[in-house]
């Protein structure tokens, strides 16, 4: 079960901006592991997925590409393959950029967040299919 979602813009002059994270109380991340995870995208500057995994914890990121500098981080469960999760993240990743006039995309945040938890290939995906 993912423990939350984290969404950023970077700007170079004054660094990274949490824009919002859900749910907000329930996890807390270290600036040092954002930086990691920066970086990671930082190469190739160009829109796309990536994870990590640090001490207990998996992470999938969709970085929107160097036009926009934004980058969407599902902290996942060591147990959670990242790459279970990196369509849905980027589809909530698309929804979330389409709605940051007037911060529109806080009202959907636990909506979407829902439909990360709720995803179809990974119920599809499961131990249940297999028995």
């Amino acid at each position: 079960m993912p423990k939350g979602l984290i969404f950023i813009k970077y700007d170079e002059r004054s660094g990274m901006e949490i824009k919002a994270k859900y749910p907000e109380k329930k996890f807390k991340i270290t600036d040092k592991t954002l930086m990691q995870i920066l970086n990671l995208h930082e190469f190739s500057k160009q829109a796309g997925i990536v994870s990590l995994t640090l001490e207990n914890i998996n992470f999938v990121t969709y970085y929107s590409g160097s036009d926009t500098d934004y980058f969407f981080i599902l902290m996942l469960t060591m147990l959670e393959n990242p790459e279970d999760y990196e369509e849905i993240l980027e589809e909530v990743s698309q929804i979330i950029l389409k709605n940051l006039e007037k911060k529109r995309y806080l009202k959907l945040l636990p909506s979407l967040f829902n439909k990360i938890m709720d995803y179809p290939k990974l119920s599809k995906d499961g131990l249940d299919e297999q028995i």
